[in-house]
């Protein structure tokens, strides 16, 4: 019986480690989308923190990415892009040379 304990444990971590890389190769693909949209040179995308909070009367998983960008191609900037599992939720932008 405890070996079907440890292999359901080790079977979450599993799901929980490629779960959290989906969400990093999406969060890199939408940064690099917004920073397109916005005419900026995206640098690169990094996990900050995660968080538990409430949004519309609702608990929720929350992780934060920084997202550094340039906008002249000499300077360097730190966004913030949050998302909520798998779903958007804002990028917030710096004020930044152009």
């Amino acid at each position: 019986m405890d070996f079907v304990w440890l292999l359901l444990l080790g079977m979450a971590f599993v799901y929980a480690f490629l779960l959290q890389r989906k969400q990093d190769e999406t969060a890199i693909k939408l940064a690099k989308h917004l920073c397109k949209q916005q005419q900026l040179q995206f640098l690169e995308c990094a996990r900050g923190k995660h968080q538990f909070s409430k949004l519309d009367n609702r608990w929720r998983w929350f992780t934060s990415y920084q997202v550094d960008f340039s906008g002249d191609g000499e300077s360097r900037y730190q966004a913030e892009l949050r998302l909520s599992g798998l779903r958007y939720l804002s990028f917030q932008l710096p004020p930044y040379r152009i």
